[in-house]
């Protein structure tokens, strides 16, 4: 059995905002260096042996995400 470690979130917190999941370990990095919080790490379901990485969903998130796929290549 894996033991993979995973941050909780209070469940008084995690019912007022909607979690993204970011399945890209190298994107999940550039937004933690952004200073985005991460909120907790999974498994990939779909993918053994990959994570998933969750983030609260902000429209400044997704403007970082955006900027991260425009500059991937420069980042």
């Amino acid at each position: 059995m894996d033991k993979t470690p995973t941050m909780t979130v209070p469940a008084a917190d995690s019912a007022k905002r909607d979690v993204i999941m970011i399945y890209s370990p190298r994107m999940a990095g550039y937004l933690m260096m952004r200073g985005f919080y991460l909120i907790r790490i999974e498994q990939n379901k779909k993918r053994p042996g990959k994570n998933c990485f969750a983030f609260f969903d902000t429209p400044v998130l997704k403007a970082a995400m955006s900027d991260y796929i425009d500059h991937k290549f420069t980042v």
